[in-house]
């Protein structure tokens, strides 16, 4: 969206939105269909500061003995690298706080220059993955309510609209898979939130 020209549009009768799932490393922990990475990350507690440093590392050193054991072995130098790359990136509260926030402060530099009102914004799609589809290990209710929350607190401080990924299955919010209840924690702090 921070590419686009609103003037090119002709037309201030619209509603400008954007996704954000950032930082990825934590909102697609295990999805398959998420790269070559990716499958390999689970177990990451957010924000990663909250967990003391050891219990980071033996997170982080599970995640390198999957890349170990099953990533191809031309990829394996390169996937270590890129782990220890991207929890360096988000291991003080600062750099949490910071990689959450990017996107906003991206589409606020953008709506400024382009006189666009916050109130034409909307975060389209947002949400932390609960369980990849196959996979053992479950998202904690209580980390996911804490993103949701940091995320919601963005966008409602720039004034744009948001709306969660997903109802239901690998996102869900409400349902798991197969129509099975997920946790209600995310749903109980939604609706705990001040009217707008």
């Amino acid at each position: 969206m921070a590419a686009l020209d609103p003037k090119a549009f002709g037309d201030d009768n619209l509603i400008w939105s954007f996704h954000s799932y950032d930082p990825f490393l934590l909102t697609h922990q295990g999805a398959g269909w998420a790269g070559d990475f990716i499958p390999y990350v689970t177990g990451l507690p957010y924000p990663l500061h909250a967990t003391p440093r050891a219990g980071l590392e033996e997170a982080v050193e599970r995640i390198r003995d999957k890349i170990r054991a099953d990533a191809p072995f031309h990829r394996r130098a390169g996937l270590l690298a890129y782990l220890d790359e991207q929890i360096a990136a988000l291991d003080t509260e600062k750099e949490m706080a910071a990689a959450v926030a990017a996107p906003f402060v991206r589409i606020e530099a953008w709506a400024k220059t382009n006189g666009v009102d916050p109130a034409d914004i909307m975060l389209g799609e947002f949400g932390m993955i609960r369980q990849a589809w196959g996979a053992a290990t479950v998202v904690p209710a209580g980390e996911r309510t804490a993103f949701y929350r940091d995320v919601i607190t963005e966008a409602e401080q720039r004034g744009f609209a948001w709306s969660m990924w997903s109802y239901g299955s690998d996102f869900g919010v409400v349902d798991e898979f197969g129509g099975r209840k997920a946790e209600t924690d995310i749903m109980e702090m939604v609706r705990e939130l001040p009217a707008r």
